[in-house]
């Protein structure tokens, strides 16, 4: 299981380009919008939140000016995904997007990255849960917020998160970059059938 925001697409980015965009807050205003510290953007004194109320606001504002279709993937992240594919692994993108309307910016996205290597852009070759993860029953998990690392972890999955300072001493297995992904599954394979 992959998730979006923040763990194959980079979503801080994407938020950060449109508020200087819309001009509501250029270099002049005093935010660096530093990557945050904190999974809640509105606690990083960098970013201009002072509430919860607020973040949410700017987020619902960016996704209607189209912030899901624009994110960038992390260097290396879809290549990794295709090296599970050929490596033999289902892949199921789960995220809880619930504001998407239709999943029409999550789609675009896939549209415009999801391609073979070797041939160009192709069908998906993975399967969307849109909602609460905890219904999920996979093996492994790639994912960044820390409430969903520990719920995820409980129920027995290996969670690999990425390198933010808000999830890296999450439980589970940290990863720099998504170039480490396929060799991390490749080891737990191996681990599991040893233990066989």
């Amino acid at each position: 299981m992959i998730d979006l925001d923040n763990t194959l697409a980079n979503y801080t980015h994407g938020l950060r380009y449109h508020l200087r965009r819309s001009h509501a807050y250029g270099p002049l205003t005093g935010y660096a919008m530093h990557d945050p510290c904190e999974y809640e953007l509105w606690r990083d004194p960098s970013w201009p939140f002072g509430s919860w109320e607020e973040q949410a606001a700017a987020h619902r504002a960016a996704v209607m000016d189209g912030l899901y279709a624009v994110e960038h993937p992390y260097p290396h992240a879809m290549r990794a995904l295709w090296q599970f594919i050929v490596d033999g692994h289902d892949l199921l993108i789960a995220t809880s997007r619930t504001d998407d309307e239709r999943f029409r910016q999550t789609f675009a996205w896939f549209d415009r990255h999801w391609f073979d290597p070797a041939h160009g852009p192709t069908e998906y070759d993975v399967a969307f849960h849109f909602g609460d993860k905890s219904l999920v029953d996979v093996d492994v998990a790639f994912e960044d917020e820390p409430c969903t690392i520990g719920m995820l972890a409980a129920k027995g999955i290996t969670v690999i998160h990425p390198d933010h300072p808000y999830c890296r001493d999450g439980e589970g297995i940290t990863m720099s970059d998504w170039i480490q992904a396929p060799g991390i599954i490749r080891q737990l394979q191996e681990d599991k059938e040893n233990t066989r």
